[in-house]
C-alpha cells in the first residue's frame, strides 16, 4: 500500500550517526545531547556549541522527516537533557513526544525562520553552558553552504559568535538584540553571496564609527559546487517520494521547478561555471524543502485519520527505543510481550485493545529507560570535539 511507503520515509530506518573519534562516559557525568536538522544552518550553530563545550553530542536528524532510529541514538547516550535547535518543521514534534515519554527533558531553541533561530541559540547557549567568547562575530550569509563551514571554522577558533544575515539583515538591530558592543567583524563571503555580504559591509561602515572588519573570501571550486549539487538532489528525491502520498495540487509545480534547477545546475558544473552550479543547486535545494514540508503536513494528517495507521507507526517508533535499549543491555521482556499483543490486536482489527496496550507499552518503555538508564551509560560512547562539517 503506498502509505506504507510514507512510513518507511517518515517513520523509516535510516540510521544517520556522523562517525567520530569517541570517549567513554562517566555514569556520573552530565550529558547535554543537541538534536538538530541536517539544514546547514541549524548544524553549524549545533557544531559550534559541541566544540565550545564538554560532555554535548550532537545528533541529526534529516530536514522535516521524523526518523525513529533518531531516538534510539540519543536513547543511547542516555542523556539528562535534550536541547533542540530548529522549529517544529525542521525537527519534527513526534521526537519531543518521544522523549518525554520517556522522562528526558526537552527544551528547544528556534526563531520563525533561521536568522531567528540563530539568535536564539546564541542567547540561550551563552547563558546555558556559560560561553566565554571573545569580543567578535562572524557575519554569513545564511543559506551560504560553503560560507557557513568557513564561518564555522573561524567561530571555533577565534570563539567568536556566529550572525546569520540576509538581504533583510539590520545590523544595528541585531546588535542592540544581543547587546554587542564590539566593532570587530569578519565577513565571509562566497562569489554567489557577493551582493549579500556587500550590504553587510556598508552597513557596518555607516552605522559603527569604528569597525575593525575583515573579509573573508571562499572562492568557488569544483567541489564546492558539487557538494551543492549532491546535496540537492538528495532533498528532491526525498520530497519526490513523499510527494507520492502528498495531496496539495502545489507540490507538483514546486518539483517540477527543483528539477530544472538541479539539471541547469549540472549542466553549469560541466561547462566549468561553479559559481552559477552552486547559487542554482541551493535554490533546487530550498525548492525541495519547501515540498517536504507540504507533503509531510499532508501525510501526518493521513496518518492521523486512520487508526490501523496511527497504531502501526507507533510500533515503528517504540519498537526503535525497545531495540536499543535490548542491545545496550536493558531488560525489555515485557515491553516485547506487549508489543507482540498489540500486533495480533492490530491484525484482529481490535484498535481499542490496541491502544490500551500501546498506554500501557509507552509507560512500560519508560520504566525500562529510567531503570535501565545507568547501564546505558556505562556502555555510552560520546564523541571527542564534534569537529565536523556544517
Amino acid at each position: 500500500m503506498m502509505w506504507k511507503k510514507a512510513l518507511s520515509i517518515i517513520f523509516g530506518l535510516m540510521m544517520l550517526a556522523i562517525p567520530v573519534t569517541l570517549k567513554p562516559v562517566s555514569a556520573t557525568d552530565t550529558t547535554i545531547v543537541i538534536l538538530v536538522s541536517n539544514n546547514e544552518a541549524d548544524c553549524a550553530l549545533a557544531n559550534y556549541i559541541a566544540n565550545l563545550t564538554v560532555n554535548v553530542v550532537v545528533v541529526k536528524t534529516p530536514w522535516g522527516v521524523y526518523d525513529p532510529n533518531v531516538t534510539a541514538e540519543i536513547i543511547s547516550y542516555a542523556p539528562d537533557e535534550v536541547i533542540i535547535i530548529g522549529g517544529p518543521v525542521a525537527v519534527p514534534e513526534e521526537y519531543v513526544e518521544d522523549l518525554q515519554n520517556l522522562g528526558i527533558t526537552v527544551e528547544r531553541w528556534w526563531g520563525e525562520n533561521r536568522y531567528e533561530t540563530d539568535l536564539a541559540v546564541i542567547k540561550n547557549a551563552t547563558v546555558k553552558f556559560q560561553l566565554q567568547l571573545q569580543n567578535r562575530v562572524v557575519l554569513v550569509a545564511g543559506t551560504d553552504l560553503a560560507g557557513i563551514e568557513k564561518a564555522l571554522q573561524l567561530a571555533i577558533q577565534e570563539r567568536a559568535m556566529i550572525i546569520l544575515v540576509n538581504q533583510t539583515t539590520n545590523i544595528t538591530r541585531i546588535m542592540e538584540r544581543l547587546r554587542l558592543r564590539t566593532g570587530n567583524f569578519t565577513v565571509v563571503g562566497t562569489p554567489v553571496m557577493n551582493q549579500t555580504m556587500l550590504r553587510i559591509q556598508e552597513q557596518l561602515r555607516e552605522q559603527l564609527k569604528e569597525c575593525n572588519c575583515t573579509k573573508v573570501q571562499v572562492n568557488m571550486t569544483a567541489e564546492r559546487a558539487l557538494e551543492a549539487i549532491q546535496i540537492a538532489e538528495e532533498k528532491i528525491n526525498t520530497a519526490k517520494e513523499l510527494a507520492e502520498n502528498a495531496t496539495n495540487p502545489a507540490i507538483e509545480n514546486i518539483i517540477a521547478i527543483a528539477e530544472k534547477q538541479l539539471e541547469d545546475a549540472k549542466d553549469a558544473y560541466n561547462t566549468g561555471k561553479y559559481g552559477l552550479a552552486y547559487g542554482l543547486a541551493i535554490a533546487a535545494k530550498s525548492k525541495a524543502e519547501m515540498v517536504i514540508k507540504l507533503a509531510g503536513e499532508d501525510i501526518r494528517k493521513m496518518i492521523m485519520n486512520n487508526t490501523k495507521m496511527r497504531l502501526e507507526r507507533e510500533l515503528v517508533r517504540v519498537e526503535a527505543q525497545i531495540r536499543v535499549m535490548e542491545r545496550l543491555g536493558v531488560n525489555i521482556t515485557v515491553a516485547l510481550q506487549l508489543m507482540e499483543q498489540i500486533r495480533a490486536a492490530i491484525r484482529n482489527g481490535d484498535y481499542d485493545t490496541a491502544q490500551e496496550l500501546m498506554i500501557k507499552l509507552r509507560e512500560e518503555i519508560r520504566t525500562c529507560y529510567i531503570g535501565g538508564k545507568e547501564i546505558i551509560k556505562e556502555k555510552a560512547r560520546m564523541p571527542v570535539g564534534n569537529r565536523g562539517r556544517p
